[in-house]
């Protein structure tokens, strides 16, 4: 496959799309991911209680970013703008369940490992819509895991509801659950085991998507 940059908006064949969509599973394993699929996007499920389990129990991020709700996008618009994509790239990073739960760390600060949990797999969100981007599909749209706030700003106070400029403003993005999508059927029918959090399970996972066609 040619390396060329590729006019923006210019129409993809079905044979280079596929091509295109190995290219990025392939990509996202070299980058570190520990599995990578395509994903029709007609199986995805934007689900309002996936929504509401932001706010009940409440999420102590819910209303501190214009990303988390009740402020993320709204379901309507997310349901129809998914609609026109045809094909995702679903990405998951294992992650050791010490950065998940810091009260398992022997070293790390509960706050650090807090924050790191989701940092490793929205990187590579951002790098397959970047890749995507350069291929040419204009509209690719990733989203992570976890807060932008904690992922990108640490913890602290978000910029962008004191005074509307973002400290981050092309890396920031709702979560795959903030606009509602079901992630847990996603990750089983990838093949790929998720659990509660129990004392015996060792690897926890941070999952990210990105839209490309």
């Amino acid at each position: 496959m040619s390396d060329q940059p590729r006019i923006l908006g210019a129409p993809v064949d079905q044979d280079r799309l596929q091509e295109d969509l190995k290219k990025y599973q392939q990509k996202a394993l070299e980058l570190g991911a520990s599995g990578a699929v395509a994903v029709p996007v007609a199986s995805i499920e934007v689900d309002e209680r996936v929504r509401l389990k932001c706010l009940s129990p409440r999420c102590n991020q819910a209303g501190q970013t214009p990303n988390c709700p009740p402020n993320a996008p709204d379901l309507k618009l997310v349901r129809k703008a998914l609609a026109r994509y045809q094909w995702a790239i679903l990405i998951k990073c294992d992650v050791d369940v010490a950065e998940f739960d810091p009260a398992k760390a022997a070293s790390r600060k509960p706050k650090e490992g807090r924050h790191a949990f989701h940092s490793k797999g929205n990187q590579l969100v951002e790098e397959l819509e970047r890749l995507a981007f350069r291929d040419g599909y204009h509209l690719a749209m990733g989203f992570g895991g976890g807060s932008c706030r904690d992922d990108l700003c640490g913890g602290e106070p978000c910029q962008v509801m004191q005074s509307g400029e973002c400290r981050h403003p092309y890396q920031s993005r709702p979560s795959m659950e903030a606009i509602g999508i079901d992630v847990m059927p996603l990750v089983y029918r990838a093949g790929w085991a998720a659990y509660a959090m129990q004392k015996e399970i060792t690897t926890a996972m941070t999952v990210g998507i990105v839209f490309v066609a």
